[in-house]
C-alpha cells in the first residue's frame, strides 16, 4: 500500500472521529429528537433560499434550483445509509435518517449562504455540501491549498494538498515530478466563478478512492486562523496532508 493511501484512510479516521467520539459522549437522540434537528436544519436552508431569491438575477436562480433538486436527491439516498435492501419509509424510522439529513442539510444552508455573499477572498474554509472541504490560503500568484473528500454512503475518501499558480480567474496546480512511481501527471484547475470556486481535476485518482473525487463547485463559508492557516501552508509546501 502506498503511504498516500495510508495518509487518505487516516484521513478518514480523522474525519469520521469526531462523530464516534460524539457518539459515546452524547446520548444517541431520540427519533422526535432527530427529526426536531432536521427540521431546525431545513429551516435554515430555507433561509438562505429566501436571501438567495433576493440576491441571484433569474438565470442564476432558474440553474439553481435545477442543481438544489439534483442535491435533494443525493441528500435523502446519503440520509439511507449502506442497507440498499431498506426502503426509504423504513430508513425514516431510525433517527440515524434525521441526524444525517440534518448534517447535510445544514452544509447546504451554509453553502448557500456563501454562494451569494460578496467576499471575495479566496483565503478560508470552502466547501461542495457534497462531502468535500477545500482550505485555502493566497499569497499573491499563488494558492496554497488542502482538499479532503468524503463521498458516499461508504465513505469513499481522498485528499490533496500542494501550491497552485493562481491568475484571477484562473488556478493549476500539477504534481509533476512529486512521485517517482506515478506515470501520470495529476492537475487541478481552480477557476472563480464569483464567489464560486469550480475545481477541475485530470488523472486524480492516485489521490483518492474509486468514488472520491475533487470536482465540484465550492463555496466559502469560514475563516482560518493563523493557526490554520500556518497548517495549510505546511501541507500545501510538503504536498501531505498533516495527521490531525
Amino acid at each position: 500500500m502506498r503511504a498516500l493511501k495510508i495518509s487518505t484512510f487516516l484521513t478518514a479516521i480523522v474525519l469520521l472521529l469526531p462523530m464516534f467520539v460524539s457518539a459515546a459522549e452524547e446520548k444517541p437522540k431520540t427519533l422526535a429528537e432527530a427529526k426536531e434537528a432536521f427540521a431546525k436544519a431545513d429551516k435554515a436552508l430555507n433561509d438562505a433560499w429566501a436571501a438567495a431569491k433576493k440576491a441571484l438575477d433569474e438565470s442564476e436562480l432558474a440553474a439553481l434550483q435545477a442543481k438544489q433538486r439534483q442535491w435533494v436527491l443525493y441528500r435523502d439516498d446519503q440520509a439511507r445509509g449502506e442497507d440498499r435492501n431498506m426502503s426509504e419509509a423504513d430508513a425514516k424510522k431510525s433517527p440515524d435518517y434525521y441526524e444525517t439529513a440534518a448534517e447535510l442539510t445544514q452544509a447546504r444552508a451554509d453553502w448557500l449562504r456563501g454562494r451569494i455573499s460578496n467576499d471575495t477572498e479566496l483565503t478560508g474554509l470552502w466547501i461542495d455540501s457534497y462531502g468535500g472541504t477545500l482550505e485555502v490560503v493566497q499569497e499573491k500568484d499563488h494558492l496554497l491549498f488542502v482538499i479532503e473528500v468524503v463521498r458516499g454512503p461508504t465513505f469513499h475518501t481522498g485528499s490533496l494538498a500542494g501550491v497552485a499558480t493562481w491568475n484571477d480567474p484562473l488556478g493549476w496546480f500539477s504534481d509533476k515530478g512529486r512521485h517517482n512511481d506515478k506515470p501520470e501527471e495529476t492537475n487541478l484547475a481552480f477557476v472563480r466563478h464569483g464567489s464560486l470556486l469550480e475545481l477541475i481535476g485530470a488523472n486524480t485518482s492516485y489521490y483518492h478512492g474509486a468514488r472520491a473525487y475533487f470536482d465540484g463547485g465550492y463555496c466559502k463559508t469560514g475563516t482560518l486562523d493563523e493557526k490554520a492557516k500556518a497548517e495549510v501552508t505546511k501541507s500545501a509546501e510538503a504536498g501531505a496532508v498533516e495527521e490531525k
